[in-house]
């Protein structure tokens, strides 16, 4: 172990940069709420409205959703004081021209009806719809649309799809700008900010992750606004709003303070605070979300120089909080590090790896240590295997090496020609022995610190893709199946599958987390909705988000006394907060 002496750490107290002054009115809460109803021109009442009030000071925003009868109601704990701008979250619709957009919270109660107009402008429908929405809407087979959304990267994994559909370039100029994408670090880039990592490909036999590039470019170029067409020649297809419980949710928007942040992971502690890489820059930050207050430290990367033309890549990505509130951060290199909040200290251990996988297990109270891994062996031939280690958190002991491949079938992937095992999302059983998702191969990995072996679990549903997922204390590992678009789960007592479907198609869950009451949370790529699951009937709640949004993981905020989720929002550098507030925290 060693700590990081001499390490500048730097510690930014912010209030969503506002004033000293400010800073007491934002711990003020608002006695009075807002509420009132959502009307069409008609006065039919309107149900799964979102309506937000962004503070036009620090930026947040709050929203709710109007219910059957088309009424809505802020709680009075969710408003700060000061200046508000209203707006509503509703494709097809819009706030009449006539309608106030401007409130002040002022600690009185107050009501305002909202009047909505229906969209009959395809240009002003169309910046309201989601990626999902886009790619319900555009023509194509669905090999093709696979082609585009079933690759280690896709497009919406740093913008949404209104950028192609909006675009004017024909296949070749499309090809280009594939081209230059691919010297992008996606996990550390954003539509906000980029990070070189490798230098252009040649455009004759571009691969897009295994994909022919000038195939994915030919598709693209009949649904965007090439061809000198000034409109889009087929039918916008659009997603329900929220209905019934959907529409229970209470949402909160922080925009983090540090301009064009990329927050990929975050994890929340014991007291409710909320920790989160920051993989656009080296820092760690948190939010103490009952005051806004943003804090920041400097965090340690230990990857060497990068090559003349590309970047050296900055920034902490998997986020895990111990059961004594230490902060473990995926950093930069070959070592895993360790953030002491009480001591604002770092501390670093040595991995004997080449390669680690930027994402770590998770650490529960019962657990005494974590897993990383990396690519173990020579790095200039054919016996490097990916390979887990265990790290002791009490004494700072490294297991020994388990070789996580020994066993593994041959990956037959039609989206990747690349036949790479490997493993991402990590965890770990009832026992502390490892877990981890592989994608390619479609399985679940599990190994044994006591035999050293390692066994390769197929899912049920060939080429599912197995993307990122959490183990309940019922020792059932729950994950999300990407390209199944699927929530399943591994029963670790009796290693059997169990998969559940959701609809619509491509709506991609990424992070399958449960919580106490036996529901499954999941974030949806595309489609600005968070998704929970009742195993128990099958059914799949939508909540949509104020917002558009990009999350790689969802939070479960055992803290709290009713159900909260927090999610990172990766591309937008903002982090939300969904509650149930009716919902108390209970055995389900």
């Amino acid at each position: 172990m060693h700590e990081l002496k001499g390490t500048k750490i730097r510690r930014g107290l912010y209030i969503l940069a506002v004033t000293a002054s400010a800073l007491l009115s934002l711990e003020v809460f608002g006695q009075g709420g807002l509420s009132g109803q959502v009307l069409d021109q008609q006065g039919t009442p309107l149900e799964g409205v979102l309506i937000l009030i962004k503070n036009e000071q620090t930026g947040r925003i709050v929203s709710v959703s109007s219910d059957e009868q088309g009424a809505y109601s802020f709680p009075n704990q969710h408003l700060t004081l000061g200046n508000h701008t209203i707006s509503v979250r509703a494709t097809g619709f819009s706030l009449a021209p006539n309608t106030p957009r401007n409130v002040s919270i002022n600690g009185q109660p107050q009501e305002r009806k909202l009047t909505l107009t229906y969209l009959t402008d395809k240009d002003k429908l169309a910046s309201q719809l989601t990626s999902l929405e886009w790619l319900q809407s555009w023509p194509g087979s669905q090999q093709e649309k696979e082609a585009l959304t079933h690759n280690l990267v896709n497009c919406m994994f740093c913008h949404s799809l209104e950028r192609i559909a909006r675009s004017t370039y024909d296949a070749d100029q499309l090809l280009s700008v594939m081209q230059r994408m691919l010297t992008y670090e996606t996990d550390h880039s954003s539509a906000q900010r980029i990070q070189i990592v490798a230098p252009p490909q040649p455009l004759e036999n571009l691969s897009w992750f295994g994909t022919d590039a000038k195939k994915i470019a030919a598709y693209l170029a009949t649904v965007n606004l090439s061809n000198n067409r000034d409109q889009w020649p087929y039918e916008f297809k659009l997603l329900p709003r929220p209905a019934g419980a959907e529409t229970q949710a209470i949402i909160t928007v922080f925009p983090i303070p540090r301009a064009n942040s990329v927050v990929h992971d975050l994890d929340v502690d014991q007291d409710g605070r909320v920790w989160f890489g920051n993989t656009g820059w080296d820092y760690l930050g948190m939010l103490d979300p009952r005051s806004g207050q943003f804090s920041e430290w400097e965090a340690p990367n230990f990857l060497p120089e990068a090559p003349a033309g590309t970047d050296r890549i900055l920034g902490v990505q998997d986020i895990q909080v111990d059961a004594q509130g230490h902060v473990w951060a995926a950093v930069g290199g070959t070592k895993l590090a360790r953030f002491l909040p009480k001591e604002e200290k770092w501390q670093a251990f040595d991995l004997p790896v080449i390669w680690r996988n930027p994402f770590l297990s998770p650490v529960r109270e019962q657990d005494t240590g974590i897993w990383a891994t990396g690519l173990a062996g020579p790095s200039n031939g054919d016996q490097r295997h990916e390979t887990a280690y265990k790290l002791d958190i009490e004494t700072g002991k490294l297991s020994q090496g388990i070789n996580l491949f020994d066993h593994m079938p041959t990956p037959d992937d039609p989206y990747h020609s690349d036949p790479l095992n490997y493993c991402y999302m990590m965890d770990q059983d009832i026992n502390g022995d490892f877990l981890c998702t592989a994608p390619v191969p479609s399985g679940i990995i599990r190994a044994s610190l006591t035999t050293q072996k390692s066994v390769f679990y197929p899912t049920p549903t060939p080429h599912a893709y197995p993307r990122r997922g959490y183990r309940d204390d019922a020792n059932r590992f729950w994950f999300s199946e990407f390209y199944a678009d699927q929530i399943a789960v591994l029963d670790l007592n009796t290693n059997e599958f169990k998969e559940y479907p959701l609809t619509p198609k491509f709506i991609s869950p990424y992070y399958a987390r449960p919580d106490k009451q036996g529901y499954i949370w999941s974030s949806s790529t595309g489609s600005d909705r968070l998704l929970r699951l009742d195993p128990n009937t099958g059914e799949v709640l939508k909540f949509l988000m104020p917002v558009y949004y990009d999350a790689r993981k969802v939070v479960v905020d055992e803290s709290a006394g009713h159900t909260t989720i927090w999610l990172p929002s990766k591309n937008t550098a903002q982090l939300i907060r969904v509650e149930l507030m009716n919902d108390p925290v209970s055995t389900h």
